[in-house]
């Protein structure tokens, strides 16, 4: 065993650099930055702290726990389809190694994934120079430790799904290279498919980028002297039909993913935006220069700056050294210049960059596959440093006039994340990678190892410059929050066995649900359907592409979403006693206090005042429901109106059309609609007892009033005032122009609590049970001028709400059997002309059988899943199949029998001299 390994670390010593060099320079980054173990911060940041490390604990249930929700989960918003989430996110073969870590040491495994991946980049880079190009050496590990720590590498660190794109595609263009020059298909076929698996979205920018290499690699094709125009052709045909082939194949093999993947992206990521060319350049072409620098990088890069270009002064040399080397053919370097030029234009050019994008802006995270241009110059840099015997006079000039240059136009041109030293310290790392290029010939024997030690320190230090540039959340803020709330969310399932979806006044992140496992509204993914956050958008919470945020309830959203359970943060409730947690049906505390308080203690016994909780709303309705629990933190509430996943409404409700920023309207339209023969108004509007001005001129146009400060700069707001006349819920409309920034709100002089963003009109809960109280709401303006677009008060009448939820529960669906596709029970239908309404989001994949016959299904308010159904008591069953997941299987099983087919021909013919 022992010579075995010898053997190995004998033959193999550069490969292993070549993976295990940059896991060791981030570690030692890592451990410099205190990242848990080693101290108390982590990787969770942005989209990685905000939407990866929830779906990864949400992975590791589905797995460990319960594998249906690989198909469908209620933790996605009120329910979603979850193959292409999986397909965008979850998909890695990596991602196993999360399942060596239980669920509170989610952040460790998310760092230990995080150094594998980008190890396993620059191993599968090594391998590409060693197979392909005769690689060895420290030479070999130099340029695989530039790719593996390039600036795209480090900066997209946190899109952890997209650094699979890294480790697959070395082994793509590897299966390119035996593909032209060795004929063979299967190694191609194979890593593509698995690429495809892995992460299509960045395997879709691959594949462009896969036919651009594949036209490079046959300029390099030399044919004999004699070969005829026809047989160059016929050649190159030949050719193009195995790569197109094989392509077909590889696709093939991954269609039991990308085949439903590409429906479920038609109702989500590929609908948010309406597709056009603009043939404009995004920024003058020579500012990416400024990319070329160590640590080019500040937060601000994220939403929208230039590409990820930082590649290490080694391979930059080179790669240019490459395109005016006489030991490549002409034709190779004029493609490859083409090649580059292209892919610079397709960077800036925002008709080649949408094209690049999968036909859709990308949302932060701008010029996503400028790693394919990075790739392509570290690789053929290398070909070319492999050759280059010293770099001559002409070829040193041409460095130091690029260079000079290029430092000229950046202190003449500032950029906001390039100070002067990291330009001293470029220039410094590319005067002694040149002067190293130089002496090549003379110092044969230390110069590889040094020029490994130089280049492995400059892409180190722009590793630890663009990380030290962003924040983190800290690994115990993070533990705290589940310690806090966890307990919580197992003391409801404890209690209650059923189908029930669960909100908070408060949040982590908006995907909250799948780190705890439990059905919710609030969500954020780049697959979320359309249609889920436009309805709530028409019916006034804060929506965007690919997010809710139900913070913005009212009763009657409460009720038919089936919200059973509130958990509000104790800073964030209205000021009454903390004590008060008595029924007031029984005079008894439901449930007992001290037991969830010791559970929450005992899981965690650290001080937990630290940790500071987001609130979500302000919610006085809250008074309403019936409190259950408590801890130090939190309050758990019990909505008793919560209805049932489904139940029988009147048809009246499929004449229902969405209503835009118009959101009372339409839900006083939807509970007309539920109770036809009810002629009272649910919603109606108000006005202010009192308004008192400070410093202000209105020009009083209510409900879309103005108002102007009359002296600049000094503060100035306005006091509306009324009085409650009934113990009903009271509501304020707040049209989408109101901002953030542009003005403050007070409830009773306490800052009222609002999800930031938003971009429809939104109900505010003002008052609940708060008969012949004054109430006021202050307006604080931050600018000189202040529109309050949609600015209505409204009295809601819960006794005639509650008569419609009573009919509803008579009508409503008793669930026996339920998971997360299916749900089986009775319900008895009290009258004709019924329609079940359910309030999961429609889908071609929802079937319902009414006494085991299926019958047609139809959308409600554009969005929700919906049947005809008849008098009486029947039987129901709602199951859910992943549209086209059988078709893509078929595919997949036909492409997999194909390519054994090829493969056995490929070696028939190879025995047989004609294939």
């Amino acid at each position: 065993m022992t010579v075995f390994l010898k053997k190995i670390l004998h033959t193999n010593w550069s490969l292993i650099l070549a993976g295990g060099v940059p896991c060791l320079i981030l570690f030692l980054i890592y451990l410099a930055q205190g990242v848990f173990p080693f101290g108390d911060s982590s990787l969770l940041t942005v989209d990685l702290g905000q939407q990866y490390v929830d779906f990864y604990t949400y992975y590791r249930n589905t797995l460990l726990g319960d594998p249906t929700s690989f198909f469908y989960s209620f933790s996605k918003a009120i329910g979603g389809d979850m193959l292409g989430l999986w397909a965008y996110y979850l998909t890695s073969p990596f991602n196993l190694i999360l399942l060596l870590f239980p669920a509170r040491l989610i952040t460790l495994g998310i760092t230990v994934l995080t150094l594998t991946k980008i190890s396993l980049a620059g191993l599968s880079f090594g391998i590409l120079l060693k197979k392909a190009f005769n690689g060895k050496g420290f030479y070999l590990a130099t340029f695989s430790t530039s790719y593996a720590l390039m600036g795209y590498t480090i900066v997209n660190q946190l899109n952890i799904m997209w650094l699979d794109g890294l480790i697959f595609l070395p082994l793509v263009i590897l299966g390119i290279e035996k593909l032209v020059f060795e004929k063979r298909g299967l190694f191609y076929t194979v890593f593509l498919a698995l690429l495809l698996i892995a992460n299509y979205y960045i395997a879709y920018m691959i594949c462009l980028f896969s036919i651009l290499y594949f036209i490079f690699r046959l300029t390099a094709i030399q044919f004999p002297s004699k070969t005829t125009v026809k047989e160059k052709v016929i050649f190159l045909s030949k050719q193009l039909a195995r790569f197109s082939w094989h392509s077909l194949l590889g696709g093939g093999l991954a269609s039991i993913l990308l085949v439903p993947t590409f429906h479920a992206l038609l109702d989500s990521k590929a609908s948010y935006s309406d597709f056009s060319f603009e043939w404009k350049f995004a920024f003058p072409i020579q500012e990416m220069i400024s990319k070329l620098y160590i640590g080019a990088f500040n937060f601000d890069q994220m939403p929208d700056g230039y590409p990820n270009l930082f590649i290490g002064s080694l391979a930059l040399i080179c790669f240019i050294s490459f395109l005016f080397s006489r030991a490549f053919p002409i034709r190779e370097r004029l493609m490859a210049f083409l090649i580059v030029l292209f892919l610079v234009v397709s960077m800036d050019l925002k008709a080649f960059n949408i094209v690049w994008h999968g036909f859709q802006y990308p949302i932060w995270y701008p010029y996503r596959f400028s790693f394919v241009l990075c790739f392509f110059m570290i690789l053929n840099g290398y070909r070319a440093f492999i050759k280059l015997e010293r770099l001559s006079i002409p070829g040193m000039l041409l460095v130091v006039v690029s260079t000079t240059a290029a430092a000229f136009y950046m202190l003449k041109h500032p950029f906001d994340f390039v100070y002067h030293e990291q330009i001293i310290l470029t220039s410094l790392f590319i005067a002694i990678v040149t002067f190293l290029l130089i002496v090549k010939p003379k110092y044969t024997l230390w110069l590889p190892f040094l020029l490994f030690l130089v280049s492995a320190v400059e892409m180190g230090i722009n590793a630890q410059l663009d990380l030290s540039r962003l924040s983190y959340v800290s690994n115990s803020e993070f533990l705290e929050y589940r310690r806090e709330f966890a307990p919580v969310i197992d003391h409801i399932k404890e209690k209650d066995d059923g189908f029930y979806r669960v909100e908070k006044t408060f949040l982590r992140s908006k995907n909250d649900s799948f780190q705890f496992d439990y059905p919710s509204v609030t969500h954020f993914s780049s697959t979320f359907e359309k249609e889920v956050p436009t309805l709530f958008g028409h019916l006034g919470f804060p929506v965007g592409n690919g997010f809710i945020a139900y913070s913005n309830a009212t009763l009657a959203t409460d009720a038919l979403f089936g919200i059973k359970y509130y958990v509000a943060e104790n800073n964030g409730l209205y000021e009454k006693s903390q004590d008060d947690l008595v029924d007031p049906a029984t005079g008894q505390t439901p449930l007992a206090k001290n037991k969830l308080t010791e559970l929450t203690q005992k899981n965690n016994p650290t001080n937990l005042t630290q940790l500071q909780l987001t609130i979500m709303a302000t919610k006085p309705d809250l008074r309403s429901y019936t409190k259950l629990t408590n801890t130090d933190r939190m309050t758990t509430f019990k909505n008793q109106n919560a209805l049932s996943i489904a139940y029988g409404v009147d048809k009246d409700i499929l004449k229902v059309k969405e209503l835009t920023n118009q959101p009372v309207q339409l839900q006083e339209t939807i509970l007309k609609a539920l109770s036809p023969n009810e002629k009272k108004r649910y919603f109606t509007p108000i006005a202010f007892n009192s308004t008192v001005y400070q410093n202000i001129t209105p020009n009083n146009q209510y409900p879309n009033p103005t108002f102007f400060k009359q002296i600049a700069n000094n503060k100035a707001s306005v006091d509306f005032q009324f009085t409650p006349q009934t113990n009903d819920a009271y509501y304020l409309t707040l049209g989408p122009s109101v901002k953030e920034e542009d003005a403050a709100f007070y409830l009773n002089g306490k800052k009222l609590s609002q999800y930031k963003t938003y971009r429809d009109t939104l109900i505010l809960n003002i008052a609940n049970q708060q008969k012949g109280q004054t109430i006021t709401i202050t307006v604080e303006l931050k600018k000189e001028s202040l529109w309050l677009e949609q600015f209505q008060l409204y009295h809601f009448d819960t006794t005639a709400f509650e008569k419609v939820v009573t009919n509803l529960k008579q009508n409503e669906l008793n669930i026996e059997k339920f998971g997360n596709t299916y749900f089986k029970g009775t319900a008895t239908i009290t009258d004709e002309n019924k329609i079940l309404m359910t309030t999961i989001p429609y889908s071609k994949g929802w079937r319902i059988s009414i006494d085991g016959k299926k019958v047609p299904t139809t959308k409600v308010l554009n969005s929700l899943l919906a049947a005809p159904i008849a008098k009486g008591t029947h039987n129901i069953e709602i199951s859910y199949q992943t549209p086209y997941f059988k078709i893509g299987l078929f595919i997949s099983f036909i492409s997999l029998i194909l390519l054994v087919l090829t493969n056995w021909l490929f070696h028939r013919g190879k025995r047989h001299k004609h294939f």
